[in-house]
């Protein structure tokens, strides 16, 4: 079940690297995960049921059964574990299949002269 609510990207600066981040040109494989501070919420890569096809999406972590809040490629299934998402340096977050083509993007982008943005996900379940 997917819950009602919009999830926003936006983008920090920093220099540290911790689980719960993507640095820029930095990828998220399908089978790797970034975890929220807190552990409340997961993002990665998932086959709901007994499908084959793979989503990225962000999920409740600590609960009997996996809760998806998120998901980016709903539209777009992944039809094997190829895919990877990713931070450029613009800003921009971006689902990519094995061939490379975009599946989905954030369409965001950094203001000012930032250089290193990093994406972080929040204990909130949003990417900030």
């Amino acid at each position: 079940m997917l819950l009602p609510y919009t999830t926003f990207f936006f983008l920090v600066l920093t220099t540290c690297r911790s689980s719960d981040t993507i640095a820029v040109h930095q990828n998220i494989s399908d089978g790797q995960t970034i975890v929220s501070e807190n552990a409340k919420f997961e993002l990665g890569f998932f086959s709901p049921g007994n499908s084959k096809n793979r989503y990225l999406g962000i999920w409740f972590k600590n609960t009997p059964s996996q809760t998806v809040a998120w998901v980016a490629n709903r539209e777009t299934p992944l039809i094997d574990t190829s895919g990877a998402f990713k931070l450029d340096n613009q800003g921009n977050l971006s689902l990519v299949n094995g061939s490379g083509i975009v599946i989905w993007s954030s369409n965001s982008s950094t203001s000012g002269t930032n250089i290193n943005p990093i994406a972080q996900l929040l204990d909130s379940g949003k990417i900030w």
